[in-house]
């Protein structure tokens, strides 16, 4: 079987292998072993990288895949060689893996993905707004979006007066419900594309703490000292 791969994560197995996870064009997720690819003789090691557009084979093992004939179409340097795409690409790796199951074919996701990593490798002038826009175009792939119309809590009308977000409930809360101690994140015109929610929408989503969100607010106090690729302010809290 011969696809077409975005590499999303590799972890090191036996003594010279590696487990690859990636989201290919004709299969979706899959992660598969990467034979010998540690030892310094090793050819298809610089294909196999993190962000790398790669063409190769899976053939059967006895429990998972086997990757043979890696060759990289796109490494995309100028990603890698900047500090802010690779966190905003670290969140979108962490979160494809986390979130999708193996063998599940998404040409939307697909699509996604491959368009991502291109505009990162391009490096965006405003990380915050880029970061949010792909966030918002992801969750409208894939059908989510947070129920501000109706109370978690007491299942009434939300009238807009006063809109709240719970992280705990993932959910919108009524005036109602929040003055009478019902906690959440006041929303500003019932505005959900906030960072701080879009965090926890994400986590929610996944049902695991995303640790790439973390790296996300290092790079920015990173920035913030050195530079200013991300605004001073923190991406998640």
């Amino acid at each position: 079987m011969r696809t077409r791969a975005i590499i999303l994560k590799k972890q090191n197995t036996n003594e010279y292998d590696q487990l690859v996870t990636c989201y290919t064009e004709e299969f979706g997720k899959v992660t598969a072993v990467a034979k010998s690819v540690l030892k310094p003789s090793s050819i298809q090691a610089m294909h196999l990288d993190i962000f790398n557009l790669v063409d190769f084979e899976l053939l059967n093992g006895r429990a998972t895949p086997i990757i043979t004939g890696a060759q990289a179409e796109k490494t995309h340097p100028n990603l890698k060689n900047n500090l802010a795409c690779l966190a905003v690409g670290y969140f979108f790796a962490e979160t494809a893996d986390k979130l999708f199951f193996e063998y599940q074919k998404d040409g939307e996701i697909w699509n996604f993905l491959s368009s991502l990593i291109e505009k990162l490798d391009a490096r965006p002038v405003d990380m915050n707004e880029f970061l949010k826009s792909e966030q918002v175009e992801f969750f409208n792939i894939l059908g989510y979006a947070p129920n501000l119309d109706e109370c978690t809590f007491c299942s009434a009308k939300i009238d807009g007066r006063l809109t709240t977000y719970s992280i705990e409930a993932r959910g919108g809360i009524c005036q109602d419900c929040f003055l009478r101690g019902q906690r959440g994140i006041i929303l500003k015109n019932g505005d959900w594309q906030s960072p701080i929610v879009l965090g926890s929408l994400f986590e929610g989503l996944v049902e695991k703490k995303l640790h790439s969100l973390s790296f996300i607010n290092q790079v920015v106090e990173v920035q913030a000292a050195f530079g200013k690729q991300f605004s001073s302010r923190k991406i998640v809290s």
